[in-house]
């Protein structure tokens, strides 16, 4: 589709400290799209500001000053709901120490719901825990901000109160808390201190929830006496009420700014400020990850060998089919090391284990690490860990494994295919298939990072298609056309 599409008009709105706002309407309304732009998840494609205390936003700060659950729940199949918490705790909590953080993993178990389902695997638990548990993981640090896509999606009724209840429970405790709603029912609607009610992207209310009823009334909307105020007022903005939402909308509309700058640049032209570098310097500072690198690697790194350790069929299938594979190698190349007439078959027998090295490192590696990336976004996003320290780990977790079952091939084939026994020779051997292991794992991790896992299967062979076309099995480098002849080099 050619053209852009506008999908919130002229919106303004104020949230405070020690309140609950519920962001509503129906759907297509644009309610995830207000959030992702108040979140910074969006950071083009709009005009206007995000005011932090009168101060413009400053992404990297403000994520780290809040948090964002998104509607779908995105969570490591491998962890259990407990270590998952706990997992949380020792990345958002550095200050505390291993008592205070299985203090408030304990809490939030409880306080959640979730004390039936602790020992259990994420994937193997309901959907309605799994919200829960997604909504716990961002809060064990205490953000003094923080952000719900539809967090009762999913949910029933008691469980939806229960969530709703305790969102203002911290709102009452200081922090601020938005969140956005499909069609709440009126005891969990009654619980929300302020609505914002969106329709086809413009505001029809904004203010508390008690007054909604009677600003219906003053523009000739009247609430039916038993009907739920929150079915209103998406009927209102469904359009079953009539042509009523330009009405409604003029109260809420702001006009774009001059788009002028005073005061040498400090005042935006939406009224905020920016901040002065010492104090953005001072930011920086106080909100910088407090947790040092080495400490984030270490909890990835447990993270991930855990991870590792119960995919309980990959390990043994990858040396069987090493196994399998040097066995045949070595069946059919037998003694092609050991006359100069099969010298040709021994490069074949060479470039092959380099092949099968390739193929066996890259496709695990593309078909696995996709299902990881939406994880990643939202850890990230929320300032979990440093990308740097993140794929350090999964590097190492995905590499090591790979060298003994790379070693088990190399020491089946060698000596049956009458290779030079020399130690040199043998090690220069390893090390070249190891270091092949190793740069397909970063290609597969790059190409799948990129792409979904359909497009990661197709992507994955060009992407080593170069060093195969160039490799000078096929043809010498000196025989390559002149303009091609750079990419043997770089492949």
């Amino acid at each position: 589709l050619k053209g852009r599409k506008t999908l919130l008009h002229n919106l303004s709105g104020r949230a405070t400290p020690s309140t609950l706002t519920v962001i509503m309407g129906p759907s297509g309304a644009g309610k995830t799209t207000l959030l992702n732009v108040l979140t910074g998840f969006f950071e083009k494609g709009y005009d206007g500001e995000v005011q932090i205390n009168g101060y413009v936003r400053v992404p990297d700060l403000f994520n780290k000053q809040s948090c964002y659950v998104m509607q779908d729940e995105h969570l490591l199949p491998v962890l259990t709901v407990r270590e998952a918490l706990t997992m949380s705790g020792e990345l958002r909590m550095p200050s505390a120490t291993s008592e205070e953080r299985m203090a408030v993993v304990s809490k939030a178990i409880e306080e959640w719901n979730l004390h039936d389902c602790e020992r259990v695997r994420t994937c193997d638990i309901s959907g309605g825990q799994r919200k829960r548990l997604a909504i716990a993981q961002e809060l064990v640090n205490n953000p003094p901000v923080i952000f719900l896509d539809e967090p009762t999606t999913g949910l029933d009724s008691v469980t939806s109160l229960l969530v709703v209840q305790i969102l203002r429970r911290l709102a009452k405790e200081g922090h601020t808390v938005i969140c956005s709603v499909h069609t709440p029912s009126a005891k969990i609607f009654s619980h929300f201190d302020n609505l914002y009610m969106l329709s086809q992207g413009t505001c029809i209310y904004n203010g508390p929830v008690k007054d909604l009823v009677e600003f219906t009334s003053r523009h000739n909307l009247h609430c039916p006496q038993y009907h739920n105020p929150a079915d209103f007022i998406c009927e209102i903005s469904a359009g079953e009420h009539g042509d009523c939402i330009p009405e409604l909308a003029k109260e809420f509309t702001i006009a774009p700014p001059e788009k002028t700058c005073g005061d040498g640049g400090k005042i935006t032209p939406y009224g905020g400020q920016t901040m002065s570098d010492s104090d953005l310097a001072e930011a920086r500072r106080q909100y910088s990850f407090k947790i040092n690198h080495t400490h984030q690697f270490a909890v990835l790194m447990k993270r991930c060998w855990l991870a590792a350790a119960r995919n309980k069929m990959a390990t043994p299938f990858r040396y069987l089919i090493y196994a399998l594979f040097g066995s045949t190698i070595a069946a059919i190349f037998y003694d092609v090391g050991n006359k100069a007439s099969t010298t040709i078959s021994n490069l074949s027998m060479i470039f092959l284990c380099c092949c099968i090295v390739v193929f066996q490192s890259l496709m695990p590696t593309v078909m696995v690490f996709p299902t990881e990336i939406t994880v990643l976004l939202r850890e990230h996003r929320n300032c979990w860990y440093s990308l740097r320290m993140y794929y350090l780990a999964k590097y190492i977790v995905e590499v090591v494994p790979c060298v003994l079952p790379v070693l088990l091939m190399v020491g089946i084939t060698y000596y049956p295919t009458s290779q030079p026994l020399v130690f040199w020779r043998a090690a220069a051997f390893c090390l070249l298939c190891i270091q092949l292991s190793s740069v397909t794992q970063s290609i597969g991790l790059l190409v799948s990072a990129l792409s979904s896992v359909q497009m990661a299967v197709f992507l994955a062979f060009p992407a080593m298609s170069p060093a195969f076309f160039f490799s000078g099995f096929y043809v010498q480098s000196n025989v390559v056309t002149p303009y091609l002849r750079w990419i043997h080099y770089a492949s």
